[in-house]
Order: C-alpha cells, then sequence, then structure tokens
C-alpha cells in the first residue's frame, strides 16, 4: 500500500486539473437559437451561435436553410423561392434530415406552394379539431356522443362554444323552467350550469 502511495505521490502533485472548457449548449438550445430571429437573441446567444456556426459547417448550411426558408415564409415568395430551396437541399449530402423533408414536400408541393404564398390558412380549422380531439381524448370510455356534444358546446376555448368571450348566449325570455341551458348536465370536472334570473 505504501508503495503505491509513494508511486502515485508525485503524479498528484506535478498535475493540476485542466481548467474546463466552456460547456457546450444542449441541442434543444442550438435548436432554438437556429428557429429565433437573429435580432432577438441576446448577444451572447449570438456570439455562442457564432461560434458553434464556425466549428461546425453542417450547422452553418442548416442556419442559411432555415433563414432562407424563414424568408419564404415571412415574405410569402413560395411560389417564386421554393423550387430552388429544394434543389438546393436535394443536392446537399450533409443534411439527410433535411433531404427527408424536402422528399415530404415534394409528396404534396402544390399545397406548400399555397400555404407559403397565399394570405389564406386553415390554422383556425386545424386548432379547433385539435382542441375536440383533446376533449374526446380525456372522455375517452366514459360516456357516448350526447357528453361529447355538451362538453365541445361549452368548451371557453372553442371559438363560438357558448363559454368563449366572443359569443355569449343568454336565456331566451320563455321562462327559467324551459331554459335550455339549464337542462344541461356535465361531468365533475365542468361546473354545472345555473338557472336564468
Amino acid at each position: 500500500m505504501k508503495t503505491v502511495r509513494r508511486y502515485v505521490a508525485p503524479f498528484r502533485q506535478a498535475l493540476a486539473a485542466p481548467e474546463p472548457g466552456p460547456a457546450v449548449p444542449k441541442t434543444r438550445q442550438i435548436t432554438r437559437w437556429l428557429l429565433t430571429r437573429p435580432d432577438r437573441l441576446r448577444p451572447q446567444e449570438q456570439e455562442q451561435l457564432g461560434q458553434i456556426t464556425e466549428r461546425c459547417p453542417h450547422i452553418q448550411a442548416l442556419a442559411g436553410y432555415v433563414t432562407s426558408f424563414a424568408e419564404m415564409m415571412t415574405g410569402r415568395t413560395g411560389s417564386q423561392d421554393l423550387e430552388a430551396w429544394l434543389t438546393a437541399i436535394e443536392a446537399d449530402d450533409g443534411q439527410p434530415d433535411l433531404r427527408s423533408l424536402a422528399t415530404g414536400i415534394r409528396n404534396d408541393q402544390q399545397a406548400v406552394i399555397n400555404g407559403l404564398t397565399l394570405p389564406w390558412s386553415s390554422g383556425k380549422v386545424e386548432g379547433t379539431a385539435s382542441k375536440i380531439k383533446m376533449i374526446k381524448r380525456q372522455m375517452y370510455g366514459r360516456a357516448g356522443f350526447g357528453l361529447l356534444r355538451k362538453r365541445v358546446i361549452l368548451h371557453p376555448a372553442l371559438p363560438g362554444s357558448q363559454n368563449s368571450r366572443k359569443s355569449q348566449i343568454s336565456c331566451p325570455p320563455t321562462g327559467k323552467s324551459r331554459c335550455p341551458l339549464t337542462q344541461l348536465q356535465l361531468t365533475r370536472t365542468a361546473p354545472r350550469l345555473t338557472p336564468c334570473r
């Protein structure tokens, strides 16, 4: 035991622990920097992203592709620029994930061109469908279509629902006992409606 200790002692004195280098940012952090507008990044983040793109040429190329696609989206120039963007990605062997994206875009290219060019969007419809699916998943196995219908109608986040801020429905002047809102009964998680007064 003493022999080992004597042998190791000079190494412990001679070798000091090296200074730790700067921490490498996580992949998620680098992705956020690439997807954020450069003018919205803090100076420290811009500097770190610059250092990363200098060391990694494939990330520098990726940043260029992301920037050009963002310019296509914001400038609505998809009908003019998308074909050149797809051709450049397909020619680049260092971006296999982007090549896969380009293949998917090619499968439905006209719809993507319309989305990058026209001012109309189906985002509201898609958002409403997603919210309805979420409500349906929450209720899985609990009740039938009647309860699902009531929860969708009364969901506060859906446009046109009775509880949304945009459309407040009040009881018709037919009287308290005939008010359709008092006849709805919901599950324990949703509040019960009070009769009209």
